[in-house]
């Protein structure tokens, strides 16, 4: 009686670890499937002149087509990230105080695209923008 229960014991964990072990290896190759995007992503650097990092700048993409606003501002590196960005066209604003404004329009976006775009902004009036023509291959 104790040997049977014993095996019965040990085949119950068998089954357990192999359960467990299926389990891990089917979400191995299931969750990469989700991972896909239909969406963009805009990534850059912004920096002055001299070419010194331009922290908190505000950086707003606008969809043309939809008029869609998304916004962030640049780190203490003048780094910047605007992700899940539809496919479409953008007109990128870049803006910060004693700056002149930066913008770059006719920006298409292709789904799954990763474009770094950097900005060199200028010392003056924010009122005074600067117009930047962008050519993508």
């Amino acid at each position: 009686m104790v040997l049977a229960s014993r095996i019965v014991c040990r085949l119950l964990s068998l089954a357990l670890l192999f359960t467990t072990a299926l389990g891990g290896i089917l979400l191995f190759f299931v969750l990469p499937l989700n991972a896909q995007s239909t969406n963009a992503s805009l990534t850059g650097r912004i920096t002055d002149s001299s070419k010194g990092v331009v922290p908190n700048a505000l950086i707003v993409a606008i969809n043309t087509g939809t008029r869609v606003h998304y916004e962030t501002v640049t780190n203490a590196t003048g780094s910047y990230y605007v992700t899940d960005l539809p496919p479409g066209t953008y007109r990128i604003e870049v803006e910060k105080v004693g700056f002149k404004a930066v913008i770059k329009s006719d920006l298409v976006l292709h789904v799954q695209d990763a474009l770094e775009i950097n900005f060199e902004m200028v010392l003056g009036s924010a009122s005074n923008a600067t117009l930047s023509t962008l050519l993508v291959p």
